[in-house]
């Protein structure tokens, strides 16, 4: 039980973390969005250096005594270090948010033509996208998280009888969530 606790826990920081994001076309100024953006990144790497501290405490351990630990404990760590790659594509896409917002103050400083309208949008757009995907790599993080910790309530015995780790839903996100950010300043 306080395996699945622990997950459950790290779960409820990400969708803390989620709920705390700018909205994409959020109506707020671009200083609070970039407040609020330079927050969530403190927020989210917590938990992704709590993963990563928790794999090489396990590592550690397993090679110190090997055979005393125990299987719910692979087990759980195999499930929470999951959640890395979709942390890791959050925070990628919150740098790109930044980059964007930089950008657009960039543009800001620009005579008012048509062009800077049009360069402003276009960095806009790509901001929100940046912050949509953050948010949804951030929920399948977490609904991974609360699944896999229930999935360590089920009995030990079940998890010491499985000889291979269980077949779990991707922690990518669908084809139609945006990927890695690419290059998308405009030339000046």
């Amino acid at each position: 039980m306080e395996q699945a606790a622990h997950l459950h826990s790290l779960a409820e920081r990400i969708h803390h973390a989620t709920d705390d994001l700018p909205a994409p076309e959020s109506t707020h100024s671009l200083a609070s969005i970039c407040e609020e953006v330079e927050n969530q990144v403190r927020v989210i790497a917590g938990p992704f250096t709590s993963l990563a501290s928790e794999a090489t405490f396990h590592s550690r351990s397993v090679n110190r005594h090997p055979g005393a630990t125990d299987s719910l404990a692979h087990h759980k760590v195999a499930l929470m270090t999951r959640a890395a790659d979709p942390l890791g594509w959050a925070l990628a896409n919150l740098g790109e948010a930044v980059a964007q917002i930089g950008h657009l103050q960039e543009i800001s400083a620009d005579p008012r033509t048509p062009e800077r309208a049009k360069a402003t949008a276009t960095a806009r757009a790509t901001l929100d996208d940046r912050l949509a995907s953050a948010h949804a790599h951030l929920s399948n993080a977490a609904s991974n998280l609360h699944r896999d910790a229930d999935r360590l309530i089920a009995p030990a015995s079940s998890i010491r009888r499985a000889s291979a780790p269980p077949t779990a839903e991707p922690n990518r996100p669908p084809a139609a969530l945006p990927g890695p950010p690419t290059a998308s300043r405009t030339p000046r």
